[in-house]
């Protein structure tokens, strides 16, 4: 017992000098990190100012500042005294105007707020209210989540944030007796969205007056943090799931639907639902957990009935690399999605997936082109293991560490109209990081406590002007290097045939599923040539070129 309390301070101190010693490093040979600066404590949301050019972000606090990279230093812009929400969750640019969405807390009651700065000639801002609620019952748990992120369309038409949850799995949130019974309301669990030039809305406490308003863009989101529209007008958002081992979410957010909170969470049926329900025996949850040790989890006969004629939609499947480890529901078992043919609804339990951020312009080059990026909050795991060595001081599951970058590549099914991802490692060794913002080629991401880094991609290459399938290679004539661009929204592999002008195929490159790739032609004869591309055993492109 005593060898086994040495082992266990040794390990102790290996992983907190690791976290000490911190390094942020790529997993890809044309990715680099860079280390910005510094943050102040409690660091939470970030945005790119276009007019400045510069970061910004905010304390949990209110505090916003201003970042300036080229001196690794950061200047406080405004506080609370300012903008008058005291916790910030959501921050965002639309031109130079600054919008913020978050809650004023009391003892009892909380009020959702979205604010914006008009910025003025002289570079300050003035604050006015673009939309406040009524006050509404708090829970005094994790489960006041609160308004959180907020964006707004490419057209600039519309502000989308998100009214966060009062409970966890939709328990019985009583704040200590003053609300018995109580569990979601009218404002929680929903994503809003309101014209991006109004002022002075007000938002009731009351479900009939909310549909009635016009403003509830969609329900039954549990903690929707971050969004982010695709290239295709698309928004998407991830939503962190609670206590027990239910994954972690990724939804295509679209107008009038459900998301099933609380009745699922992450693809999985809530048990609290079922009046037979023993916890005890449930695999997904760790006996070590608050909530399980609190009896939140017990057999609930109350639990209200799902909305008649409601179809939830379901998060979107993960079929991995990364992030996917998931439990069977009924055995308990451990699995990781790219390794069992299952996917998982969307990523490992309790990472806290933040930062999503969609390379919507295809700034980005390579493979990595038109992708999603999404951060890790938390450790992720589930309850065959854990680690005394969470931030917060107790039992964290830690089957999957979750200290990375993961790159989303998406697909689409035409037939069921629904998304899939494929995910991957790009980048690891962060320490609770809590946003991500996208500059060009660049994401930033930013921690908690922590560092503001630097991830550089590739940078997008212009594609060739009078680009055609029987343009697709230049320079032409050429007598060194042929330079191949053919857009490539799939990530096919592919690869380039030379032929003689008789048929005879006398060059095959390497599979490749880049749009722009570079071909050395320097040992071949001078002459003409058929060169052609070709992608699952189809010509998709040929042209005629000539070695000089």
């Amino acid at each position: 017992m005593k060898l086994q309390f040495i082992f266990s301070v040794l390990f102790q101190l290996l992983v907190v000098g690791a976290f000490n010693a911190q390094r942020v490093y790529p997993l890809f040979n044309d990715i680099s990190v860079d280390s910005v600066l510094k943050p102040q404590t409690w660091a939470s949301k970030m945005a790119f100012d276009p007019i400045s050019q510069h970061l910004f972000y905010t304390t949990a606090g209110g505090t916003i500042y201003e970042v300036f990279e080229n001196t690794q230093t950061d200047t406080l812009r405004f506080s609370v005294l300012d903008h008058g929400i005291p916790r910030v969750q959501g921050l965002c640019f639309v031109d130079s105007t600054l919008f913020l969405s978050g809650n004023i807390w009391y003892t009892t009651t909380g009020i959702g707020m979205v604010v914006k700065g008009v910025l003025q000639p002289n570079g300050t801002r003035i604050w006015s209210t673009v939309l406040s609620t009524s006050g509404y019952p708090t829970s005094s748990s994790t489960g006041d989540h609160g308004f959180t992120g907020i964006t707004a369309d490419p057209q600039k038409e519309f502000l989308y944030f998100s009214g966060g949850s009062r409970t966890s799995f939709g328990e019985v949130e009583t704040n200590n007796g003053m609300y018995p019974g109580l569990r979601e309301q009218a404002l929680t669990s929903k994503i809003f969205r309101i014209p991006i030039d109004a002022t002075n809305i007000y938002l009731n406490n009351d479900s009939i007056a909310l549909q009635n308003s016009g403003y509830v863009f969609a329900e039954g989101t549990r903690n929707a943090y971050s969004m982010a529209f695709n290239g295709e007008n698309q928004l998407f958002a991830i939503d962190n799931a609670g206590e027990r081992d239910d994954p972690e979410e990724l939804n295509l957010i679209e107008q009038g639907k459900h998301y099933g909170f609380p009745w699922r969470i992450g693809g999985n049926a809530n048990p609290l639902a079922n009046p037979n329900y023993d916890a005890s025996t449930d695999p997904l949850i760790n006996p070590t957990n608050g909530a399980f040790l609190a009896g939140h989890f017990n057999a609930d006969p109350q639990f209200p009935a799902a909305p008649a004629g409601v179809v939830f939609t379901e998060p979107i499947a993960n079929y991995g690399a990364a992030a996917d480890y998931y439990k069977e529901e009924g055995t308990g078992q451990i699995k990781k999605a790219s390794e069992s043919g299952q996917p998982v609804r969307t990523f490992t339990a309790h990472r806290s997936p933040l930062g999503l951020v969609i390379d919507k312009n295809n700034a980005i080059g390579g493979a990595y082109s038109g992708n999603g990026f999404v951060l890790s909050f938390m450790p992720g795991g589930d309850s065959t293991g854990y680690t005394p060595l969470s931030p917060w001081g107790s039992a964290c599951p830690f089957v999957d560490p979750s200290r990375e970058l993961v790159m989303l590549r998406f697909s689409f099914d035409s037939i069921n109209q629904t998304y899939g991802i494929q995910t991957t490692n790009v980048a690891t060794g962060f320490y609770l990081p809590v946003d991500a913002v996208q500059v060009g080629s660049a994401i930033y991401v930013i921690e908690n406590n922590g560092y503001l880094w630097k991830i550089n991609f590739p940078k997008a290459q212009t594609p060739p002007s009078g680009f055609s399938a029987s343009n697709f290679v230049y320079p032409n004539p050429s007598a060194a290097e042929l330079n191949c661009y053919f857009p490539n929204p799939n990530q096919q592999k592919r690869h380039l045939e030379l032929l003689s002008l008789d048929g005879k195929v006398v060059y095959k490159s390497d599979d490749f599923s880049t749009e722009f790739y570079k071909s050395d032609i320097s040992t071949f004869s001078q002459g003409g040539y058929y060169i052609r591309l070709i992608a699952d055993g189809e010509v998709i492109a040929q042209q005629k070129i000539v070695i000089n």
